[in-house]
């Protein structure tokens, strides 16, 4: 199958989360170095990061991570795959991977954490139920709650463009994972989110459509220049 072509500008998976925890790091540094002077400076990297820029590394090695595997998973599929993608307006938002193929558009949030992913019904009687999200047990239901703010990103971006029609649906993806249910596969929000590995999502990615090539390519020209590379601009980072 032919594939659509990508923009021409390059991007790359995690690259506005290593530079974010690059610049923590160097500004970690540059406050030791000013107090103590170089020692400073070498009791820093031996005390290692906090977790707060910690995390800005290995949220960007889980993109770069999910990013390649997605790219070997579509090949050859005639699904286009555009990067760390900023939201306008949204101050540090950003878009990990989004997914572009015949059956429509896929935004894709990669999550670095390993362990169990459990999906939960809560709510009932007096309350509206509602799905739960437990990453080892802790509450992470914002995830949820976040992916379903970068589909509307895209949707209005889609809208803009007259594209409208396009199909869009979401995916939590957790490259590193190693406890997902028997069935592997859970899907949110009546549905319309899954939360998978990258094999599981990229089969979402290249689910069946009628979108024609031309429409694809329309849709990948659109996307990138409405959702620019978040690595481009200063303020941009992570959501959720």
């Amino acid at each position: 199958m032919s594939t659509p072509k990508p923009p021409s500008e390059p991007d790359a998976a995690g690259a506005s989360a290593l530079r974010e925890y690059n610049r923590r790091r160097s500004n970690r540094e540059a406050a030791a170095r000013a107090r103590l002077g170089g020692l400073g400076v070498l009791l820093a990297r031996a005390t290692g990061d906090p977790q707060t820029t910690s995390a800005w590394k290995q949220g960007a090695h889980a993109e770069i991570q999910t990013g390649a595997q997605l790219q070997k998973q579509l090949r050859r599929s005639g699904v286009v795959l555009l990067h760390d993608r900023r939201i306008p307006g949204r101050g540090r938002a950003n878009i990990d991977h989004i997914a572009i193929g015949p059956g429509g558009v896929t935004v894709i949030d990669t999550k670095a954490a390993r362990g169990r992913i459990q999906l939960t019904k809560v709510g009932g009687l007096l309350s509206p139920r509602r799905d739960m999200l437990l990453v080892n047990g802790r509450d992470r239901t914002h995830q949820l709650d976040a992916l379903e703010r970068q589909i509307q990103a895209v949707e209005c971006a889609l809208a803009k463009a007259d594209l409208s029609h396009v199909g869009v649906r979401g995916a939590l993806c957790y490259p590193n994972i190693d406890r997902l249910p028997v069935l592997r596969q859970l899907r949110a929000r009546n549905g319309t989110l899954i939360i998978d590995e990258p094999r599981g999502v990229a089969k979402l990615a290249r689910r069946a459509g009628a979108l024609r090539q031309t429409d694809v390519q329309r849709i990948i020209e659109q996307l990138a220049r409405r959702l620019p590379q978040a690595s481009l601009d200063p303020g941009a980072g992570r959501e959720g």
